[in-house]
Parts: structure tokens; sequence; C-alpha cells
């Protein structure tokens, strides 16, 4: 008999996890991903905020699965045929299985505007990242050269919207590049008019971590230099005004949104009931409800419990158990356990040589240069890859020992949202001929 047939869609987190621990069992594993390569998402907004290259995050999925049952297939899934247990993907092949693992992650979670998903940047994937840090550096020169103050303001002005993880180490990431680059390489530019604001619709920033730490990054963010505003909510942008909902406008030419995620949308084609933000409910084995034969992982997954955070660790223990129930109910490994997530706890990086840090199981806190040394230890040892975590430490030793950011290129940025974000303050010039 032939070995099972496992179809794995998604290589994130989750789905990496689960094939990483069937390697070499009897079965075999398909990966399904529409990139390559796996993203190391916890330090994408280093690269928007030009600390690390994009390589030193990407590595090749082929180059992790390499194994004798495990192959990777690029494509994009398209939907399913619970019937005949197959998927589809977009150039029309037919994919079969006898086990699927869903990890198809999630997309960022606009509010329902369409101006502000089409002129926001967002931190979801290296081309997003790498068209943010351009559209940053493009603000500089715009400003360096700009005669009106009111149009410089505008370029000078970025506004994060969520003080979560993300926008809390991005702003703290983005207040560290200019207080090197602007006094550095932009003399036409004064410092003390850049304004890098961080809006949070609630009171508190990092509101999973202990009020003692939210205190501390708050005053961190601020003796960097930047504005912190609770209780503020956008519901609209336009490429050059913000709309808030207690009514006020701000011009700034930059807004970054870090203010949530929403399931894949393949989560609706999935049978099952479904959460209302529309992850799919599973129960304690990780499995949709009537299709023991479908686990559902990571940022889609609701499981019974209901602590389903959207992070990294929650997608690895479930990429994990998922391939040790496969295992399991093929006697290849003993049944575990009802699955419970256990938190190894949280760290945030506040600039140089700065981090708080977290640990719930021992309600252990730490904050400072210590917090720094053990965020830094931590995620060099996640980064998949010896030569990802020297070309980490390569930039990371350029950025901490010589004050240089690692990338100050403008590039993957569109002709055609250049000319959108110059807008009405200039024309172009026009041909003489």
């Amino acid at each position: 008999m032939e070995d099972p047939r496992i179809v794995i869609a998604g290589g994130g987190f989750a789905g990496l996890a689960a094939a990483r621990a069937l390697r070499g069992a009897a079965v075999r594993v398909t990966l399904i991903d529409t990139r390559n390569y796996f993203l190391f998402q916890p330090l994408l907004y280093q690269v928007a905020s030009g600390d690390l290259h994009a390589e030193a995050i990407a590595t090749p999925i082929r180059r992790i699965l390499r194994g004798k049952n495990q192959r990777f297939l690029l494509g994009t899934l398209t939907g399913f045929d619970f019937r005949r247990n197959q998927v589809f993907l977009e150039d029309g092949s037919v994919v079969s299985y006898d086990r699927l693992i869903v990890s198809l992650g999630s997309t960022t979670k606009f509010v329902e505007s369409q101006n502000l998903a089409k002129n926001a940047g967002h931190l979801k994937g290296i081309p997003e990242a790498e068209n943010l840090r351009s559209r940053i550096l493009l603000a500089l020169e715009r400003a360096s050269v700009c005669p009106d103050p009111k149009e410089q303001d505008s370029w000078l002005t970025f506004v994060i919207v969520g003080g979560g993880a993300t926008g809390v180490e991005f702003a703290c990431g983005l207040l560290e590049l200019f207080r090197v680059l602007v006094p550095r390489d932009y003399p036409e530019i004064d410092p003390g008019r850049i304004t890098v604001c961080l809006l949070q619709g609630g009171d508190s920033l990092l509101p999973d971590f202990p009020p003692s730490l939210q205190i501390y990054a708050r005053k961190r963010v601020e003796s960097l230099g930047g504005a912190v505003r609770f209780h503020t909510h956008v519901i609209d942008y336009d490429g050059l005004k913000i709309s808030l909902s207690s009514g006020e406008t701000v011009l700034a030419r930059t807004l970054v949104w870090a203010a949530g995620v929403s399931p894949s949308v393949l989560a609706g084609h999935l049978p099952g009931e479904k959460d209302p933000s529309g992850r799919v409910r599973v129960n304690d084995r990780l499995q949709i409800p009537g299709h023991p034969e479908i686990y559902v992982l990571g940022d889609m997954a609701r499981t019974r419990e209901g602590i389903s955070p959207q992070v990294a660790p929650f997608a690895i223990q479930t990429g994990r158990y998922a391939a040790q129930m496969i295992l399991a109910s093929y006697n290849l490994a003993r049944v575990p356990p009802p699955f419970v997530y256990r938190n190894p706890g949280s760290m945030v990086v506040l600039g140089r040589y700065d981090a708080v840090c977290h640990f719930p199981w021992k309600n252990v806190m730490c904050r400072g240069a210590g917090a720094w040394i053990l965020w830094l230890g931590l995620h060099l040892a996640k980064i998949l890859g010896p030569r990802n975590r020297l070309l980490a430490l390569v930039d990371w030793g350029q950025d901490y020992l010589f004050r240089s950011a690692t990338m100050e290129i403008i590039r993957s940025f569109q002709t055609s949202d250049i000319a959108q974000n110059i807008g009405e303050f200039e024309e172009w010039p026009k041909d003489p001929k």
C-alpha cells in the first residue's frame, strides 16, 4: 500500500512546523504555498525600517523540506472538494489528500474604507515592507527640497496605527532611524520637524503585557521623540489626510497600519462554524467537527479553550500537534492529549539596547538592556538557517556598531504610487517641446 498523502496548505510557522514534524515518517507530505520561501514575520518591520535585508529573514522552503517523503509545490490555493478529498490550485492543478492541514495564515485587517486599504502601508510580506521603506525614504527626499512649510510637515509626519507589538517596535525602529539618518544625510531637514505618532484605540500600549511594562514602553516611545495618542481610531485616509473618529484630520504622507489581522479569505470556504472574526472553530484536536481529516492551524483556528493568539508560538504548537495527531491516526505515534496552548512569553524590542519581556508561566518581567540581550539571542536562534543568522548578525552589527542603516535604497515603489503620493502639492514640469 502507498503511504498516506498529507497536504499542507500554507508554509508559515504552523505549516512548516507540521511538515518538519512529519519528516522521515511513513507518509507523503506536500506543502503548497504562494511563495517559495518561509518568512520570519516577527522581524519584518526591521526590513521596513532599514535594519535588515529581506534575505536575512527569508529561507527557501525547498531547503527546509529536504527529505525523501516531502515535496514543495508553488501555487495559489483556490478551493476544495471535501467529498473527493482534493484541493484546487489557480493554474488548474488538482492535489488529492488523505489528511489536509490548512494553515494559510492571515491578512491585514483594515476598517471598512477602500481609501485606507489603498493608501496605508502595512507589514504583511516582503514586498509590502520594502515598499514601505521606499515610501519613508521618498518622504525624506521630498521634504528635503520642499519650500512650503505646510507641505514639508506633511512629508515629515509618520503615523502608525496600532499599539501592539508590531506598532510599538516599528515606531521605535523608525525613531531610531531618523535620529541617525536625518542629521547625517539630510542637512536640509530640521530633525525637530519630524513627527512620529503612534495611535492606539485602547488605553495602553502592549495590552497583553503587565501594566508596569506598558507604562515603560510608552515612556520609551516618548523618550525617543515619538507621540502616543490613546482612544484614537482612524476611519479614512486618502494618501494625504487622515480622518479620525474624533472628527480631526491630520495631514500625513505616510500612514502605517498595524492594527490587527484577519484570517485568510479561504477560511470561508472551509466547512464548520466560524467565530465573529472569521476564524474556523476547531475541536480540542484542532480538527473541524464532522471532518476529522481536516486540521486548521495558526491564525485561522479558534480553539475550544478560547486561547488562540495570532502569534508564532501558537502557530508552531498547533503545527506540531497536528503532525502528532496525523501520525497517531496511522498508528505511527501515540495519541496525544487534547491540545492546550502553553504561552512561552512575549518580547518586544524598543529600539537600541532596550526591550521588555514577560514570561507568564513564572510571572517574570524584565526590561532594559538585559531584556534586549534575551530578545536578540532568542530571535537569532529562531531564524532558520546559519546563512540567515549570519546575514542578520552582519546587518545588526552595522546598525548597532556603526550606527548606519542597512538599507537606504528606494526601490519597489511603483511610479503610480509616487505620483499619487505627491498629489495636489506638485505639478509635473511640462515638456518644453
